[in-house]
């Protein structure tokens, strides 16, 4: 189940952003997976972690209010974007200052 109310007003940056190399051949493929990418993107920063579990939604909050850790969202891509992929993972590792972009088949 989505969780559709707004969380507290969480804040937090998104530091150096890396694509994985799997993101970086979708990019070089398919014209639509950037814009995909820069919705993702907003969605993640505006505290719209995706389709996670409750306790993965508690982490993240968490982590902002701590300012530590990390914060993860996951979101469903359409077959037609970047076939045969069908999960995009955003990552932010706020102790490093970086967020990741990956698709789920990749190997971390």
């Amino acid at each position: 189940m989505r969780y559709t109310h707004r969380l507290p007003e969480l804040t937090f940056e998104l530091g150096t952003i890396v694509f994985s190399p799997g993101i970086r051949a979708g990019l070089l493929s398919s014209s639509r997976l950037q814009p995909y990418l820069d919705h993702v993107l907003e969605c993640h920063a505006a505290t719209d972690f995706g389709i996670v579990s409750r306790a993965m939604r508690f982490d993240n909050v968490l982590a902002a209010l701590m300012d530590t850790g990390q914060l993860t969202s996951r979101f469903f891509i359409t077959p037609t974007i970047c076939p045969p992929e069908t999960v995009v993972i955003v990552t932010t590792h706020l102790d490093e200052r970086t967020t990741t972009i990956r698709f789920a088949s990749e190997q971390l």
